[in-house]
């Protein structure tokens, strides 16, 4: 499985941003309120971001034992995690950078319209408190995928190359 790039996710973020100040305008040009996110959903997309945290820990303590252990040789092997474990985890933290990523371009082009707009009221700070719940969301999510990367162990180097035949 490839690594999550910060390009894909930022390339998520700008139609995501679009879509948020069009629909934002459209929605004040035709009467309507700006839309402001409901604090519920702020302290949803913080408790999605702690809860990820809260899975990591065991693979953040495998990785620190294993560290360890290779400092000191003499030491046992800590327990393996389950890799199945490993890869839901892996999963959950590709999908949490990734629809991140999309709540952080829908704020950002909603308080971009506020602030465009001649009258800026109090309630973009409601929108600002959700951007930066959703930064942190694509913050712990890349974090949490690079923990679970498995590093190379040079068997690539060992390959043949293409139109290269082993005797």
């Amino acid at each position: 499985m490839k690594p999550t790039k910060i390009l894909n996710l930022v390339a998520w973020m700008i139609p995501a941003a679009t879509a948020g100040y069009l629909v934002s305008r459209l929605m004040t040009s035709n009467g309507g309120q700006v839309p402001v996110t409901a604090p519920s959903l702020t302290l949803t997309l913080l408790a999605i971001s702690i809860i990820l945290v809260s899975f990591a820990v065991p693979m953040f303590r495998y990785r620190r034992a294993l560290a360890e252990q290779l400092k000191k040789p003499e030491s046992p092997r800590p327990k393996r995690l389950n890799p199945f474990y490993a890869v839901r985890l892996l999963l959950l933290s590709q999908a949490t950078a990734l629809s991140g990523s999309l709540f952080v371009g829908w704020h950002a082009g909603v308080i971009w319209m506020q602030i465009s707009s001649p009258v800026t009221t109090d309630s973009i700070w409601r929108n600002v408190f959700a951007l930066l719940a959703s930064i942190a969301m694509v913050v712990i999510g890349v974090i949490v995928e690079r923990i679970c990367r498995i590093k190379d162990d040079g068997g690539e180097a060992e390959s043949p190359k293409s139109g290269e035949v082993l005797a």
